[in-house]
């Protein structure tokens, strides 16, 4: 049988884990009041660091941790980081001076030591998401390997964290968004380098652990508005959820972009438009548009196998024996008919790329190369470091739209590499 304690604290954090923050804070108040004599006891000031627990969760799932208030001059610095940071150290105080009172005591002191595992984690967390942000604003390269590293050094080091039963909701929101990040996370290493099934099972996994997420959140306070009237909020789910849905679907658009060849072997060509208009971006249809727009040859993306185990699906040059354009696949080219025209393009595209590639891996400039020999100029700009996109269109027909050329080349790559997903992390509130 559960001691009155344990529920307390089982009812409490379910409430957290729920985001009912005005009603976690509500149980307190009542076990406070029901407990007036021991307040001075070890129950009585773990009652009195819990509604802090509860809004600093609050904070966090709006992703407070980004958007530092009231930091200034002669102000101290209240962040999110620094709130926890602290409550940590209380929480620590608390467990020294109650270990070996008695039982209250001991299930105070053990309560206190795995809250500080859940807030140790929070903060690394905290890091993790502020890691993600200064990548993408600091750089046009997000290193997603890096990435997972440190995101999987996080999860195991708190695989045995929080195993006391009445802090099993928030362990259990705590392991989802661990492994809904490492699944993000590995997804991107997996789609940068042309990886289909990895891919594919990395999205998957993160979305079935993103739907068990939201089932916990489901009974999220409603929001009241004049009158005593409840309305439902169009979107009641935290701003972090929110943001992990949007990496998700950025994501996802990338692998129907790099899987296109793929997919459209599986789908008739009104099956993969109606597959491609569901994507958050649609950007195979973003090439089609600009090569019609602009009647240039071509616009496509080649993967640079060089290094690799895996080649990846897509179509290989066309036959002439094993050499090394077999390292060089197309992913993606519109029109597909540029793919069956003489080898010429291909030897000009293939030798530009390894001669620029140090050029091309700094992704920060559209590179050009004017051809006399095929009468054709080349525009090259990766995606990501084995990725590059490629404009090809004849020489003196371009003269005004190079800047067309160059702009669209910049803003396609940019979204493709989903830095702007990571930078809305401090625009998401």
């Amino acid at each position: 049988m559960m001691d009155h304690e344990d529920e307390f604290l089982n009812t409490f954090f379910t409430q957290v884990a729920q985001l009912c923050i005005d009603k976690a804070k509500e149980t307190v108040e009542k076990e406070r009041e029901s407990c007036r004599q021991t307040q001075m006891g070890p129950w009585g000031m773990l009652l009195l660091h819990l509604p802090q627990i509860a809004m600093a969760e609050r904070s966090y799932v709006d992703l407070g941790f980004l958007h530092t208030k009231n930091k200034g001059f002669l102000r101290k610095d209240n962040s999110l980081k620094t709130v926890y940071e602290s409550l940590k150290s209380d929480l620590k105080r608390l467990e020294e001076m109650t270990r070996g009172t008695n039982s209250i005591g001991a299930t105070v002191a053990n309560v206190s030591n795995q809250l500080c595992q859940f807030i140790t984690a929070r903060i690394q967390l905290i890091e993790f998401y502020e890691k993600m942000y200064n990548m993408s604003v600091s750089s046009k390269v997000m290193k997603h390997q890096e990435l997972l590293q440190f995101i999987e050094e996080i999860v195991e080091g708190h695989v045995l964290s929080c195993s006391h039963l009445a802090l099993t909701a928030i362990k259990t929101g705590l392991t989802l968004e661990f492994e809904i990040l490492v699944q993000l996370t590995k997804a991107q290493v997996e789609v940068q380098n042309w990886k289909f099934l990895p891919t594919l099972m990395a999205l998957y996994g993160a979305q079935t652990r993103m739907s068990a997420w939201e089932r916990t959140l489901q009974s999220k306070e409603s929001w009241k508005l004049g009158f005593g009237a409840t309305f439902l909020k169009a979107n009641q789910q935290p701003a972090l959820y929110q943001w992990l849905v949007k990496l998700r679907s950025a994501i996802l658009a990338k692998y129907s972009l790099y899987f296109h060849t793929a997919l459209s072997q599986q789908a008739s060509p009104g099956e993969m438009r109606s597959i491609m208009s569901k994507q958050s971006v649609d950007y195979y249809h973003k090439m089609q548009s600009f090569q019609r727009k602009h009647d240039v040859l071509a616009v496509l993306i080649i993967f640079d196998s060089r290094g690799t185990e895996n080649s990846g699906p897509g179509y290989r040059y066309p036959d002439r024996g094993a050499d090394a354009s077999e390292s060089f696949r197309f992913v993606v080219c519109y029109p597909s008919t540029f793919m069956q025209k003489p080898s010429e393009h291909l030897d000009n595209i293939q030798t530009k790329i390894k001669e620029r590639q140090m050029e091309l891996l700094a992704m920060d400039k559209v590179t050009y190369h004017k051809s006399t020999k095929d009468l054709c100029t080349y525009a090259f700009h990766n995606t990501d470091p084995r990725m590059t996109l490629v404009v090809a269109f004849e020489n003196g027909k371009q003269r005004d739209k190079e800047t067309h050329i160059t702009s669209f080349m910049t803003d396609l790559a940019m979204h493709i590499r989903c830095n702007k997903v990571y930078e809305c992390l401090k625009l998401s509130k």
